[in-house]
């Protein structure tokens, strides 16, 4: 009985090390997805956490009765002939969303540790090449040791920064929403749910059936949702101009309690090394099917092609690129509901 927690609460873990990337702990897809929406940003945010519940437990279900060893054995009972195109689209994302992680690294590196960005980028690199290793044993490995203590800082940061200047979602005003992101409530938690699972499927598909994982994957949609209702309600305070920085959470914490600044750029570095260590693996896994090409030599080749697309800007690749796959993920939703009608 002991194990079978332990194995659930790893997975749980897993997940939220997935979802909780960089455009998260820095408060950046918060504000653009949440923050925006003004007094609908907490029924967004439970709807949100809802989705995310039913639909992390869902297809883990179905991997285990599907036996999937990769995301694209899932696609292919799933959608059939759509398969190729959506795992084409799938491995887009993970792409994107590891540069993603990758620029996020060097930004945090160079503005709160004062080092090179290169030597944040070649860090999360190397942690999440030897995540990728194991099958699976890596990733779960390195989301036990690093997701509990960023859970404990961001939690931490949230409550210190709600007690210190409480506010209200009604007080603050809907800003326009950048890039592709909706102004209607509903849709973006249903985008914010789409693109989140692209990267958690790949996981949830890729794992071990001895890992189960049913009610770990639920766990963690949950214990995503609530630190998600914790942060947006911190970040609801702020004023234009901290929405609009790069990292509105550390603008934050910056002007309200200098002491954590340092602290919670730490809890923003573990979650862009989870993320970019279950992007990579999942991206590695489905190309390490392919004959001659062992997951470990994909991996070097997918880091060194992502280097330079970590150039173009995080809050651009955050405004473009994570509702750009929302609205496909929509699609392949209303396709595979369509396919089982």
């Amino acid at each position: 009985m002991v194990l079978i927690l332990r194995a659930e609460l790893a997975v749980a873990i897993a997940v939220v090390g997935t979802m909780a990337g960089a455009g998260f702990a820095s408060g950046q897809e918060l504000v653009q997805f949440f923050v925006t929406l003004g007094p609908e940003a907490p029924a967004a945010i439970i709807l949100m956490g809802t989705l995310l519940i039913l639909a992390t437990s869902q297809v883990r279900r179905l991997a285990l009765k599907w036996r999937t060893n990769s995301y694209y054995d899932f696609l292919v009972v799933l959608l059939g002939n759509w398969a190729k195109p959506a795992d084409l689209a799938t491995g887009a994302f993970l792409f994107g969303a590891l540069a993603i992680m990758l620029a996020g690294s060097g930004a945090v590196a160079r503005q709160y540790f004062g080092l090179a960005p290169i030597t944040g980028i070649l860090a999360c690199v190397i942690l999440a090449f030897l995540a990728s290793l194991g099958q699976g044993r890596g990733l779960l490995l390195l989301n036990t040791l690093l997701v509990p203590v960023m859970l404990v800082i961001m939690t931490l940061t949230a409550v210190v920064a709600i007690m210190s200047r409480p506010g209200s979602f009604a007080a603050a005003p809907p800003a326009p929403p950048g890039g592709l992101i909706s102004s209607n409530w509903v849709l973006n938690a249903c985008l914010y749910v789409t693109y989140n699972m692209a990267g958690v499927a790949v996981l949830l598909t890729s794992l071990p059936a001895s890992r189960k994982g049913v009610l770990g994957a639920g766990l963690g949609g949950l214990l995503l949702g609530a630190l998600a209702y914790l942060l947006v309600t911190a970040l609801a305070v702020l004023s234009p101009a901290g929405l609009r920085a790069e990292l509105p959470l550390l603008y934050l914490v910056s002007g309200l309690q200098p002491g954590l600044l340092h602290l919670y750029a730490l809890a923003l570095w573990l979650a862009i090394v989870t993320t970019a260590a279950s992007d990579l693996y999942g991206l590695a896994t489905r190309l390490g099917q392919i004959p001659a090409l062992p997951p470990w030599r994909v991996a070097v080749v997918i880091l060194i092609l992502a280097l330079p697309v970590a150039t173009c800007g995080f809050i651009n690749l955050v405004s473009w690129i994570y509702p750009l796959f929302g609205y496909l993920g929509l699609c392949l939703l209303i396709l595979s509901l369509i396919r089982r009608l």
